[in-house]
């Protein structure tokens, strides 16, 4: 599609949403949209964030290829002459790697996209996979013996640990980096730079992140019997929300294998809704607006203490999976049920539509982003779910200016190549049958958001995930209250130890 094409059908897009949510015409920025947690009588942003995925966007001064991508503004004549050794997460990497065996469309995008890296810097790439559970260890003791990595490619909760014992390159002090590039997610700066300081960074053309957008998959032949309105209407209609969704499940559960047990998994029964006890609840109470960190009237950084405003969110939550129509269980599962024809709504990541195609599941499905609270919560929310890849760098790499150039240049010419094979091409055409689900995909996409506590959890702690599924299973032993206040407190006093580091690290 050429980029006239591309940038009319973008505007059709924004047009229709801008009319559609125009009720909720609001006075308040973009920034404090993303940082706000005070409730549901914010004065949002009623437009869809522009994430840098849209390419007609205000590029002013920004050069165009002869599709109408923008181009980066790296030198031209950068010339390291040097390996180069990426230590990389061995999990994560068939998302940034591949060979010139790979046949596949996106193999090849991605190896084609590794050779002009290479090719415009004049480096020779060495890549150096290790298993995800090492990359922490071998990157400090990297550090100790003199730095022989020049980049790291990792899972994305491995750089925070190591940013907060200040072993990382503040990635925005770098020469090569550019931030305004619309290959970096503004959502992601907007919750993770603080201080004039990031230490990792995600691309939003890359297969890890692309493949990881959360979003409801549903079953229509099911929706069509049971005469349930379809999420495309509603999401039209602004009314796609999660109280919304609980009425749509009502008396859909089905005993199907007849042993009179509800049960979900290989030959069970079938739900209205399943989802994952593991890192898909994130999914759930990101999308109903809740956040952990926001940044006040003064700029700064500061965890959320507002109970009364989480409780509302996570009780909308407990209560949608508060009947039997509804089911969460173990990870995988709910796969194999919805394949299987017994679930009509599935909370899921963007590659799961991949997965179908490639194992010949014949379902009609569709997919939807993620319900809002209400119909006052001015945007939809895409969490991205933990096993996409960050890009960072150590602390005394041995050229920042080669390593930087590396990051931009990758994510760049991701942004270009291998985004226009996997999510265009693949995502919006192979895998979406109609043109109402390649506008879903748009949405899902450009509603991406971020959250400086969950990032960080791996230091500030996981006890809020663990506390909201508990709630969620067990609404009777567990409030979100009492959780919270058991919390709270060390939480936020490790919280405020990470932003020390920050806070020295301005400080010089």
């Amino acid at each position: 599609m050429k980029y006239a094409q591309k940038v009319m059908r973008m505007l059709l897009i924004l047009l229709a949403l801008a009319m559609l949510l125009s009720t909720f015409a609001a006075c308040a920025t973009e920034d404090e949209d993303v940082v706000s947690t005070e409730g549901d009588d914010i004065e949002d942003s009623t437009e869809p964030i522009n994430d840098g995925f849209q390419h007609g966007g205000p590029w002013d001064g920004w050069a165009l290829d002869e599709d109408g991508y923008i181009k980066d503004r790296l030198p031209a004549d950068m010339n390291f002459e040097d390996e180069f050794l990426i230590l990389a997460s061995s999990s994560q990497k068939k998302h940034f790697w591949a060979d010139e065996a790979d046949t596949t469309p996106v193999g090849q995008a991605i190896y084609k996209r590794n050779e002009t890296v290479a090719e415009r810097l004049g480096i020779t790439l060495e890549w150096n996979p290790q298993a995800n559970n090492s990359i922490a260890s071998m990157a400090e003791a990297d550090i100790k013996s003199g730095n022989e990595f020049d980049c790291v490619i990792s899972y994305n909760l491995h750089p925070y640990p190591l940013a907060a014992k200040g072993l990382l390159v503040n990635l925005n002090a770098t020469d090569n980096i550019d931030l305004e590039a619309p290959w970096w997610p503004q959502e992601y700066l907007s919750s993770l730079l603080y201080k004039d300081q990031i230490y990792a960074l995600v691309n939003n053309s890359g297969v890890g992140t692309l493949t990881n957008l959360s979003c409801i998959f549903f079953n229509n032949d099911l929706l069509e019997a049971k005469k349930i309105e379809s999420p495309y209407d509603l999401v039209a209609k602004n009314e796609w929300t999660i109280p919304k969704l609980k009425e749509l499940i009502k008396d859909t559960y089905e005993d199907t294998n007849g042993n009179g047990s509800a049960e979900g998994g290989e030959g069970g029964d079938l739900y209205g809704l399943v989802t994952s006890t593991a890192a898909r609840i994130t999914c759930w109470y990101y999308a109903a607006g809740l956040r952990f960190s926001t940044v006040n009237e003064s700029g700064e950084l500061v965890f959320n203490t507002d109970v009364e405003d989480a409780t509302t969110r996570i009780e909308a939550i407990v209560d949608l999976f508060s009947t039997k129509d509804s089911l969460v269980n173990e990870p995988g599962l709910q796969y194999v049920m919805f394949k299987d024809n017994r679930a009509y709504f599935y909370l899921s990541v963007v590659s799961m539509a991949s997965n179908m195609v490639s194992n010949n599941i014949e379902i009609d499905y569709g997919v939807a982003p993620n319900p809002k609270l209400n119909s006052e919560q001015s945007r939809y929310y895409t969490h991205v779910p933990n096993t996409h890849d960050a890009w960072f760098l150590l602390k005394g790499t041995k050229d920042t200016d080669c390593s930087s150039a590396f990051i931009e240049c990758m994510a760049s010419e991701a942004y270009r190549q291998v985004n226009k094979v996997f999510f265009e091409d693949t995502i919006k055409l192979r895998y979406a049958p109609g043109e109402e689900l390649a506008d879903m995909y748009d949405l899902i996409r450009e509603s991406i958001t971020f959250d400086f506590v969950f990032v960080y959890s791996n230091v500030i702690g996981t006890d809020i995930n663990k506390g909201i599924r508990n709630c969620i299973q067990m609404p009777d032993q567990y409030k979100w209250a009492t959780v919270w206040a058991g919390i709270k407190d060390s939480m936020n006093t490790k919280f405020q130890t990470v932003l020390d580091t920050y806070e020295q690290n301005a400080a010089g």
